[in-house]
């Protein structure tokens, strides 16, 4: 008998770009979100020079991160 297997391919080419801008209320639900359902794709949080914490979350729970040093805007951020 054979027994169906639960796995999940990983795929390293495709990157989840999450920009990010004053985000401290909402980051770890989108990434914890992303990383628990989607764990074959590889991501980077692209902090846009935010004033809050939200680079601070991202270092302490050890997400991927891009800090920017000032706010580029969405197109700057891709």
């Amino acid at each position: 008998m054979h027994q169906a297997r639960n796995t999940i391919r990983v795929r390293k080419d495709i990157l989840v770009i999450i920009p990010a801008y004053n985000e401290e209320l909402n980051i770890e639900r989108g990434v914890d979100e992303l990383i628990e359902k989607y764990p074959q794709y590889d991501y980077v949080v692209v902090n846009d020079g935010s004033k809050d914490n939200t680079a601070k979350i991202c270092r302490k729970r050890g997400y991927n991160l891009l800090d920017l040093p000032v706010n580029l805007g969405l197109a700057g951020a891709f």
